[in-house]
């Protein structure tokens, strides 16, 4: 492998250990701090999550929806903890809808 070559696989290397340590970065919040007696917490399977920076992503759209208080996703898991107010209509679907524009497949809602 010539030094060039070398340089570009460390680089490359690199990013991908930046993102996914980023990706996990997010992992670590506790959905019991949004819990209150307004708030409901769902869980979602959710397929094809292979990495730890898959995540992040997922949890940003999530948290786009009006109503969403706080999300939380698992890779290991395949799940998807999401904090909703229960003044709101948030709504199975728009979680699914969100899931899908990550480019990931939801399974059933187990909560």
């Amino acid at each position: 492998m010539s030094k060039k070559n070398k340089i570009l696989f460390v680089s490359i290397l690199s990013v991908f250990i930046l993102v996914s340590l980023l990706g996990c970065a997010s992992s670590g919040k506790n959905l019991s701090e949004f819990m209150t007696k307004d708030t409901e917490l769902r869980v979602y399977e959710i397929f094809g999550m292979d990495c730890p920076g898959c995540h992040g992503g997922l949890e940003n759209l999530i948290n786009m929806i009006p109503g969403v208080v706080a999300s939380k996703a698992n890779w290991e898991k395949q799940q998807l903890q999401v904090v909703v107010t229960s003044k709101t209509n948030v709504t199975d679907q728009q979680i699914f809808d969100a899931v899908k524009e990550a480019n990931f497949t939801t399974g059933k809602r187990l909560k």
